[in-house]
């Protein structure tokens, strides 16, 4: 089935209760609900207004951390061209392998699994001999650059774990529950009524399915970034890949240039197990 982002969500929502709208019964008003709708509603926006604003703030921060990571990864490629064609080689499998598990996770959950593509990064940089000075002073800069990819890990990873606790949830969907039972409570059978209850309720649905998106660093669907890493196969001449849970979406993303395509068969964390697609 795939992942349902927020736009395919609410309308999903919008169609389901579309039809509670008509099938529900209407009940007679009472005043008690008006007050308990006044103050769910205004608890519900500030609790759901904290939370988005702390995870877009977590995403954007997510975002620029990805891109730098990128950046850095390109910059130790390319620097490996001052030495000999076997090191660019071995830099470039090292990358590639990095980004695939990279890819096979959730953005920051990758640390742990793609820390020994970096040991293997050390372990052929103390292997380099330096054919003249200048790729002395490449060492030295590919070295920082590694320094950096590493503070950079560590950032995503904490990000990550940034996400709202099963109690926070718990409110968030106990004040929803409120304001929706609330809101058909006091529908009327007029037609404006109807229309109403059927908006609100869907706002109120895609609200929390976008702190949700939030949550998974998507926005409008795609994952934060993805292509940007997806470019750095690009430039160091492999095909670009996804795991087998991603590949619908994947595929929608792939620019029409490319003819084939990396499709990962194993789970995340197990023995790699890749296939190459021609693209239809």
């Amino acid at each position: 089935m795939g992942y349902i982002n927020a736009s395919k969500g609410g309308i999903i929502a919008f169609i389901i209760i579309l039809f509670l709208t008509f099938v529900l019964p209407n009940k007679e008003p009472g005043g008690n609900v008006e007050i308990i709708l006044t103050i769910s509603t205004f608890l519900f926006a500030i609790f759901s207004g904290f939370f988005i604003s702390r995870l877009s703030n977590r995403y954007d921060q997510i975002k620029d951390l990805i891109a730098e990571e990128d950046a850095y990864w390109l910059s130790i490629y390319e620097n490996s061209h001052f030495f000999s064609k076997d090191f660019v080689d071995k830099v470039r499998n090292i990358i590639d392998k990095y980004y695939i598990v990279a890819f096979d996770f959730d953005l920051g959950a990758a640390y742990k699994h793609n820390a020994k593509y970096m040991t293997q990064m050390y372990d052929e940089l103390k292997k380099v001999k330096f054919p003249n000075n200048k790729a002395a002073d490449v060492f030295d800069d590919m070295t920082g650059l590694l320094s950096s990819i590493e503070l950079v890990r560590n950032k995503c990873a904490v990000h990550y774990l940034e996400k709202l606790s099963r109690g926070q949830w718990s409110v968030l969907f106990a004040l929803s529950a409120v304001i929706l039972y609330s809101l058909y409570y006091l529908r009327g059978d007029d037609i404006y009524s109807q229309v109403i209850t059927v908006l609100l309720a869907t706002i109120l649905i895609l609200v929390l399915l976008i702190t949700r998106d939030l949550i998974n660093f998507r926005l409008y669907g795609k994952i934060t970034v993805a292509e940007s890493g997806q470019e750095i196969f690009d430039n160091i001449g492999k095909l670009r890949y996804c795991i087998h849970d991603d590949e619908k979406e994947f595929i929608h993303s792939l620019p029409p240039e490319t003819v084939k395509y990396r499709l990962g068969l194993h789970e995340p964390g197990q023995e790699l197990k890749i296939k190459t697609i021609n693209k239809k």
